[in-house]
């Protein structure tokens, strides 16, 4: 296993609002993203040197753990398409399935910095391999509901 900054380039953690496949377009720029939740240690490695994407315990609703956000633009800054991450299963062959929250993912990383004058230092998604899949299950949020036809209780 390969080392950035001393932190491995591998981590394992628990998945959330994963886009591995099909960029997440909700926050103005395409990104491939993965919400990792992790262990203190770990997290703290990250956090020591200076990358962002870190949220600490208890910060994000869906887990009590500390989170980071991997992520690679899904186009660069000129308009070409940058590659998308592998998604693997643990015989490391490529594979389309959509990820559950709650699933069991490895993820590899590799270092980004960008911008002037301001560095920014972000743990850059590569691949995620699935260890355990929960299977994906709509929340139904999206679906177009007739205002005329909801009845309360």
């Amino acid at each position: 296993m390969q080392l950035i900054n001393g932190i491995p380039n591998i981590i394992e953690g628990m998945a959330y609002y994963p886009h591995i496949l099909v960029p997440n377009e909700a926050f103005g720029r395409e990104m491939y993203e993965i919400n990792l939740a992790i262990d203190d240690s770990t997290f703290d490695q990250f956090n020591d040197e200076g990358y962002i994407g870190l949220h600490h315990a208890g910060k994000k609703k869906f887990t009590p753990d500390p989170v980071i956000t991997f992520q690679r633009f899904a186009y660069s800054h000129n308009g070409k398409p940058n590659k998308k991450p592998r998604l693997v299963d643990t015989e490391n062959t490529d594979i389309d399935v959509t990820i559950g929250n709650g699933s069991r993912v490895k993820v590899m990383w590799k270092h980004s910095e960008y911008g002037k004058p301001n560095r920014v230092k972000r743990p850059e998604l590569v691949a995620v391999q699935i260890v355990d899949l929960v299977p994906y299950e709509a929340s139904g949020d999206n679906v177009f509901v007739d205002p005329e036809t909801v009845e309360f209780d």
